[in-house]
């Protein structure tokens, strides 16, 4: 859908960090199968025991499929499909991102409601991308936040871009190695949200200062000083519980997106944020 070239130009902003983690993940996972065929091979109670953790790994693969089928029949039988005819508007975002991405094809893309909650997710089944966005974070849409949406819809249709979805059981072993299944999730996160500043330059703090703040309140957020919480809200347990999280903590993404966003769009923060407007300490420091 778009030239080669552009494309390779797009792997420069792929997180050094996501290769690397995975790598290790790639390498871990190689160990564990190689020791599991060495163990298997090497007599027959070794066989034995292979088969027998190969039986309950089998079960557990089996929950887990079943688990997720259910989720996606929830999905379909619920969710509003995204059309031309449903949602056109967020159907046009979704398809000129899938194209400036790459993509062969658009995900399948649905509404769900969700009590509220101001999310988006992008998961895989059946051999089928899914993207699914959460009805209160359309409705910001409607609120004229657009930017904000479109880059939440990009960040998500990057994880498919980026194949973060496709193969997961080649590395299931390293992913179930504390922090390192993590540390690589987070690093993806940091790659899609640069993806995401690629199709959606102008949404991309809001669109995280949204997941922070709520749809009603975002645009009273300092961004400057939300990314400075970084500095300000640290010490053992915030560090513990983002070393065991799949996403790293919203201020230091903001804070990894604002030089970014700068260079793409030439301003420092969003054009209602008090850093721009020159209110109060972040606004003297921006100046």
């Amino acid at each position: 859908m778009t030239a080669r070239p552009q494309l390779k130009a797009m792997d420069a902003l792929v997180n050094p960090k996501e290769r690397r983690y995975y790598a290790a993940l790639v390498v871990v996972s190689l160990l564990v199968y190689a020791g599991l065929a060495a163990a298997a091979l090497g007599s027959a109670e070794g066989a034995s025991a292979v088969m027998g953790a190969l039986f309950y790994v089998a079960m557990f693969a089996l929950a887990l499929f079943m688990a997720r089928g259910l989720m996606i029949g929830r999905l379909r039988g619920n969710g509003v499909r995204v059309s031309e005819r449903q949602f056109p508007t967020l159907y046009s975002v979704a398809q000129r991102h899938a194209a400036t991405l790459g993509l062969e094809r658009l995900p399948d893309l649905f509404v769900l409601e969700s009590g509220g909650l101001l999310n988006a997710f992008a998961t895989r089944f059946g051999g089928r991308d899914f993207v699914v966005i959460y009805a209160d974070v359309l409705a910001l849409a409607e609120a004229r936040g657009e930017a904000a949406v479109g880059f939440i819809v990009a960040h998500e249709l990057a994880h498919v871009r980026r194949g973060h979805l496709r193969h997961r059981w080649l590395t299931l072993p390293g992913r179930m190695v504390p922090y390192l299944g993590a540390a690589y999730a987070r690093a993806c996160e940091y790659t899609c949200d640069r993806f995401g500043v690629h199709c959606e330059p102008d949404g991309a703090v809001d669109g995280l200062l949204v997941l922070a703040a709520g749809r009603e309140l975002y645009r009273q957020v300092d961004a400057h000083e939300y990314a400075r919480q970084v500095e300000t809200e640290s010490g053992f347990f915030v560090r513990r519980a983002e070393l065991m999280a799949s996403h790293p903590h919203l201020p230091k993404r903001v804070a990894a997106l604002l030089p970014v966003v700068r260079a793409a769009t030439g301003v420092p923060a969003p054009a209602y944020s008090p850093v721009r407007d020159g209110v109060g300490r972040a606004g003297a420091l921006a100046r």
